[in-house]
């Protein structure tokens, strides 16, 4: 393939030519696999550059009213807004990797405070955290109510200890990530406006039991319609997953190497 061919190919299927842009935000979030929202202002700003009638409003509807983008961290650790039935698939093929490895980091630096904050002691600290998220509805709880609201929550963790760049923090935010890693609660909307970086949280829909190989392959297919071609090493990359379970991934879709 020419480069000005793949370039092309590209920019329609990324939506950036006029006649190929899209009438909402999940159509953006579809055609993408998924929006990167490390930055709250990514998903406006990558949605924008996508729709026939940029507008905010648009953004926030999918967000937060009908709720058909739902905010999770999938690919390297990174915060994305993902299409609501594409959840499942992301959680099981790439965020319960990704969470255990959270999970076993935040559980070495609370050890590294005292023995008694263990592996007990943070699932209760999360039941406890849990209660309050539940008990505030559907628009949600933020980090400094639930913290707040939970004595163990305010306990703290010291991150990069002995280094200049030291720093101390409550566990209540740490506890809420591990919860919306494990897809038991959700980010809804923003303490502020639409560039802010700080939100509540609700409790999360029940989510179906996937096979993780078959949910590999099935990104490793959405990869490739939207960012193809591509090598083995992008994949592995763009996922953060393994070699081995990339080239499983796309063994399972019959991908083949093709020329340069």
């Amino acid at each position: 393939m020419k480069d000005a061919h793949r370039r092309a190919r590209l920019a329609r299927g990324h939506l950036l030519v006029p006649d190929a842009r899209a009438a909402r935000t999940e159509d953006v979030a579809e055609a993408l696999v998924a929006l990167h929202a490390t930055d709250a202002s990514a998903v406006l700003l990558s949605a924008r550059a996508r729709l026939r009638e940029p507008a905010p409003a648009d953004v926030e509807r999918a967000l937060y009213e009908d709720r058909t983008l739902v905010r999770m961290h999938a690919m390297r650790r990174t915060l994305w807004a993902v299409p609501a039935e594409l959840v499942p698939v992301l959680h099981h093929s790439t965020t319960r990797t990704v969470a255990r490895r959270e999970r076993a980091m935040v559980l070495k630096q609370l050890a590294a405070t005292g023995p008694a904050r263990d592996a007990a002691w943070l699932a209760a600290a999360e039941e406890a955290a849990l209660a309050v998220v539940r008990d505030a509805g559907a628009e949600g709880a933020g980090t400094a109510q639930v913290t707040d609201a939970v004595p163990a929550l305010q306990e703290t963790i010291v991150l990069s200890p002995g280094k200049p760049y030291e720093s101390t923090l409550r566990v209540g935010g740490s506890v809420l990530r591990l919860l919306a890693m494990d897809g038991r609660i959700r980010r809804t909307r923003p303490l502020g406006g639409w560039s802010a970086n700080q939100f509540r949280y609700a409790i999360a829909p029940p989510m179906p039991e996937l096979d993780p190989a078959a949910a590999q392959a099935e990104v490793a297919r959405r990869w490739l319609g939207t960012y193809g071609p591509g090598s083995t090493d992008d994949l592995k990359w763009w996922t953060g997953w393994t070699v081995a379970d990339t080239r499983r991934a796309l063994g399972r879709i019959g991908a083949v190497e093709g020329e340069g």
